[in-house]
């Protein structure tokens, strides 16, 4: 993806986890699927997860703590994400 791709899948994961915003979270399988359908269809797993990561850094993101099955992970978007959604 060039620079201008990147930014648009970003937002697009970003969409995807304020249209599902769970207090348990997504993983990157399932954001992996939404995205397909926001003009993504051959996103990797690996793609969304170092997209997820980066919106994590940005304070866009948050890692949901999971009691059972720790090595799932899984986020929700933050106050930041829809903040910067809204704008």
């Amino acid at each position: 993806m060039d620079a201008e791709q990147l930014e648009l899948f970003r937002k697009a994961v970003l969409l995807v986890f304020d249209a599902n915003d769970t207090r348990f979270g997504l993983g990157p399988m399932a954001v992996q699927l939404q995205v397909a359908a926001l003009g993504f269809p051959d996103a990797t797993t690996e793609q969304v997860t170092e997209a997820i990561e980066y919106l994590e850094g940005k304070q866009m993101l948050q890692q949901v703590r999971k009691e059972i099955s720790r090595e799932n992970r899984a986020w929700r978007i933050s106050s930041t994400g829809v903040a910067f959604l809204d704008r």
